[in-house]
């Protein structure tokens, strides 16, 4: 069986080769093209590009329930499988009757940085020398939780927090912040912690804010999904409130104590949730 890649955001020859770079493929028995001939067109969110219409679909969702890019629900009512984060959430939300086999599960989202996996095995010997980080760029849209995330940007330049700040499109007269990075793994690898705070509080929707941080051995001091200790193992990252009127204190309580190792949330993301992996389980059912 042949697949080709559409999205709403990138072409067909870009998502494969992100793909191959970002998942561990076992095997050889699905094949990939960007060529015009494919049996299963596999799309991320929507795309306004031809699809063959002996092609079956397969949606994988990125995006939260209040993303513009569900104003055209075509590919959540339309597709043969649509792989979602939280079904009801959006026939709740959005009022309609998602369509096709309808699969829910965590999000599979690509990391941030394009690299290779191997990169990331690599770069495990890197010393964590270093206490703590935080990315954060300027989005303050009034959807998500993007006025949470500066509330708490605000509150840590209000403190003496020992934290890198680092961001795109931020303009801050603060000795703690580093400035844009190309990569992200640049301020994640020396550090020991890094906070990892999602633009929206939906079930399983758990992205490569998350995901980064793990990759790069750096204990995430998260908060987004709901249920993230039922996708990854909590011994290995640290939830905060931003509700919490301590919510900095309790920052500086997480930091204080020596940040716990392991590698197990980096094998969850690499092989439970492998995206050519839940492709075959849906293609080739009953393949081991």
């Amino acid at each position: 069986m042949t697949i080709k890649f559409f999205s709403n955001y990138s072409s067909s020859e870009s998502l494969l080769k992100r793909f191959m770079a970002n998942y561990v493929v076992q095997d050889n028995l699905l094949d990939f093209t960007i060529a015009e001939n494919y049996d299963y067109a596999v799309v991320f969110n929507r795309t306004d590009e031809f699809i063959l219409p002996s092609a079956k679909i397969i949606t994988v969702i990125q995006e939260p329930s209040w993303s513009k890019v569900h104003e055209n629900p075509s590919f959540l009512t339309g597709s043969d499988y649509l792989i979602i984060h939280d079904a009801e959430l959006f026939e709740r939300s959005l009022g309609l009757k998602l369509g096709g086999q309808v699969i829910e599960s965590p999000s599979y989202m690509f990391y941030d940085d394009k690299v290779d996996k191997s990169f990331f095995h690599y770069a495990a010997s890197t010393a964590k020398v270093k206490k703590l980080s935080i990315i954060i760029s300027y989005l303050n849209k009034p959807t998500g939780i993007y006025q949470k995330r500066f509330g708490l940007l605000n509150k840590i330049l209000e403190s003496d927090l020992d934290i890198d700040i680092y961001g795109w499109r931020l303009s801050i007269d603060d000795r703690r912040f580093k400035g844009y990075v190309d990569y992200k793994f640049t301020a994640l690898l020396p550090y020991e912690y890094s906070i990892a705070i999602e633009n929206s509080e939906e079930k399983n929707y758990i992205t490569e804010k998350f995901v980064d941080c793990v990759l790069c051995n750096t204990v995430p001091i998260y908060h987004g999904a709901p249920n993230v200790s039922e996708v990854y193992n909590n011994r290995y990252f640290r939830k905060i409130n931003l509700d919490s009127p301590t919510v900095i204190d309790d920052i500086k309580q997480i930091i204080a104590e020596p940040p716990p190792y392991s590698t197990v949330n980096k094998a969850l993301y690499f092989n439970k949730y492998n995206l050519y992996r839940k492709l075959k389980e849906i293609i080739l059912p009953g393949t081991p």
